[in-house]
């Protein structure tokens, strides 16, 4: 556990990072983040994340071709994580006598509906992980097929982790420059607050299995359009000579 303990410090710094508009650090935090786990017996869904978070990092550091393959490996672990469901350790810890009425008159009803939330959380950070993958590949980020991903993972991210999540919000973003630079990357400082608030209630999550499961997926980053635009922006700013 204390490679996972690791990987959620350095990859929550590096959603501060980020939050300050400090894109290198965020990118150098995230690729600290996975190498603690590349290698070691880390659960898949967290491996599925620190994977994911490289892909962002290698996008951020301007090589497509190192992103495509984070985010394709993610993907494929995610995708794991999904199946795996099947046989998540979701124990009747916290039930009501109703709900343990209901589960002896109707068996694995209530273990299923617990596994089916545990479901939309792993499809979400899927959803993200090919979301950042589009992104990669695409050339225009306001061409049509950009904007219509992001209004499907917008709508099944506010029914997996509300609407005023941190990735929702990442996704309303306009497509301009009214949002401005700050108020762009602020976003994810609301995220790593939003995760250290989350860490008071894992602990009664259902198992440990399903806390891990909750913590990859929160720390799973979604890199927007309008993130991504302000990114290329900053790189391309970074390349031009200054005339001082």
């Amino acid at each position: 556990m204390a490679d996972i303990e690791k990987w959620t410090d350095e990859t929550v710094l590096a959603f501060s990072a980020m939050g300050g508009t400090r894109i290198n650090d965020a990118a150098s935090g995230w690729l600290r983040a996975a190498a603690m786990l590349e290698g070691a017996a880390a659960p898949t869904a967290s491996l599925a994340a620190a994977r994911a978070n490289a892909g962002v990092a290698h996008l951020i550091g301007g090589d497509v071709g190192e992103a495509r393959r984070a985010f394709r490996k993610a993907e494929q672990d995610w995708s794991d994580v999904v199946a795996d469901i099947a046989r998540l350790d979701v124990p009747m810890t916290g039930a009501t006598s109703f709900h343990f009425r209901l589960a002896t008159m109707v068996p694995g009803a209530l273990l299923e509906a617990r596994r089916h939330r545990y479901r939309q959380l792993a499809e979400g950070a899927l959803a993200i992980t090919r979301f950042n993958l589009l992104l990669a590949d695409a050339a225009d980020l306001t061409s049509e097929l950009v904007m219509t991903q992001t209004r499907v993972l917008a709508s099944t991210l506010k029914g997996v982790l509300g609407s005023k999540s941190p990735e929702v919000r990442l996704l309303a973003l306009p497509d301009d420059e009214t949002a401005g630079t700050a108020s762009v990357f602020s976003i994810y400082a609301a995220k790593a607050v939003d995760f250290a608030d989350r860490q008071r209630t894992l602990s009664s999550a259902l198992s440990d299995d399903c806390a891990t499961l909750e913590a990859a997926v929160a720390l799973t980053a979604l890199l927007g359009p309008q993130v991504f635009h302000e990114v290329r922006r900053q790189r391309q700013a970074e390349e031009i000579p200054s005339e001082i």
